[in-house]
């Protein structure tokens, strides 16, 4: 199994355009109340990342003893994201149809979740938590709008998402650490952003990266 192209499906290059499209879809469908919710649900769940990440790039706060310096953003989004849009997408379908849909879109971000370890860009702890993150915001949302009248997906706006989705991407991870160590940077005042290198005797956060740890802070951004 190629596990690069599995943690790629929970890129921002893939779930940002799809969290968006559930949004559109939604306020498409007129369930612009539903719409208001997915969009409260997951910003949470980004800036609940993204404040774990600043966090640790500015001032060092993690947990060493399970080697978390933030929720994996991929794991996260992947678990918000797609068991949503199955849901969503088969809206119209029995419910026995729609939680099947539920679970292969849970076992997919699962999958990215295991990615994100097997690549060794984020420790176990990491993308477990990251995950959970996701599916805690997936199941608020599905049940906040499952007692809700029956929303009808558009098939015009599902095939443009797919095509959407199918356009090359490249730079993510240089383009989010850029912006989020020049945040964690001018928040905390240091020189110099902590890294994983740091947790030992020393915790100097100067301290030069291992390769290894060199290769894992490339990542830990997003």
């Amino acid at each position: 199994m190629n596990w690069y192209h599995l943690t790629a499906l929970g890129g921002i290059a893939v779930t940002a355009p799809l969290g968006i499209a559930i949004a559109v879809w939604l306020a498409a469908a007129h369930c612009r109340r539903r719409a208001l919710y997915w969009c409260l649900l997951f910003g949470a769940t980004l800036l609940i990342v993204i404040g774990s990440k600043i966090a640790f790039l500015g001032w060092g706060i993690g947990i060493e003893a399970l080697h978390f310096a933030g929720f994996s953003g991929h794991a996260a989004r992947a678990a918000a994201v797609f068991p949503v849009a199955a849901y969503l997408a088969l809206c119209g379908r029995s419910k026995m149809w729609r939680y099947v849909a539920v679970g292969l879109g849970v076992a997919l971000a699962l999958g990215v979740t295991l990615s994100r370890v097997m690549v060794e860009t984020h420790s176990s702890s990491e993308a477990i938590l990251g995950c959970l993150l996701g599916l805690a915001c997936a199941a608020g949302f599905i049940a906040l709008v499952r007692s809700n009248r029956q929303f009808q997906p558009s098939l015009t706006l599902i095939a443009l998402t797919l095509a959407v989705l199918c356009i090359p991407y490249r730079g993510e991870s240089h383009n989010s650490q850029q912006w989020m160590t020049g945040l964690a940077l001018g928040l905390s005042g240091v020189d110099r952003v902590y890294t994983t290198a740091t947790w030992g005797p020393t915790r100097n956060p100067y301290s030069p990266p291992c390769p290894k740890a060199e290769r894992y802070f490339n990542y830990v951004c997003f």
